[in-house]
C-alpha cells in the first residue's frame, strides 16, 4: 500500500475517535456522500510532495459542514485538538502534522456553516515499498 494510503487511513480513523462524541453522521475522502446529513466531515489532500529521503509532503484539508454554527465550531475545536503537532507513527508510516489555518467558508445555502481547517505535515516511509501519489489504489 502507498505511503499516502496509509496516510489517509490514519487521518480517517482518528476522525472516527470523534466521530460518536460529536454526532458526525460521516467522515468522507474528498467527496460527501451524502450532502444533506449534517454534521458530516469531508477529508482531503490537495497536495503530497514526494522528495528524495523517504518522507513526503502534503497538506491536509478537513471541511466541516453543519447546520448550527456552535455545533460547527465545537467540533473544529475537536479536529484541532487530534492534530495540532500530532505525531502518528505506526508500523507503516511516521506522519506528523501541523495546523496552518482555519476559519468559516461562505456557503451559498445559509443555512449551512462551512469551516475549513488546514494543516501541513510530513510522512515518512517506515517499510513501505510502494510510496506513491494519494488517490492511487
Amino acid at each position: 500500500m502507498a505511503m499516502s494510503n496509509y496516510l489517509r487511513k490514519t487521518v480517517i480513523d482518528r476522525l472516527n475517535d470523534i466521530k460518536t462524541q460529536y454526532g458526525i453522521n460521516e467522515i468522507s475522502y474528498r467527496v460527501a456522500n451524502d450532502e444533506n446529513m449534517f454534521p458530516h466531515i469531508v477529508v482531503d489532500f490537495p497536495s503530497i510532495t514526494p522528495t528524495d529521503m523517504g518522507r513526503e509532503d502534503f497538506l491536509m484539508d478537513i471541511h466541516i459542514w453543519t447546520q448550527d454554527n456552535y455545533e460547527a465550531f465545537e467540533i473544529m475545536d475537536a479536529v484541532r485538538s487530534l492534530f495540532e503537532f500530532y505525531n502518528a507513527p505506526d508500523d507503516n508510516i511516521l506522519p506528523t502534522f501541523y495546523e496552518l489555518s482555519g476559519g468559516q467558508i461562505d456557503d451559498p445555502d445559509k443555512k449551512i456553516c462551512h469551516l475549513v481547517l488546514r494543516a501541513q505535515g510530513q510522512v515518512y516511509e517506515d517499510g513501505v515499498t510502494d510510496a506513491g501519489i494519494l488517490g492511487e489504489e
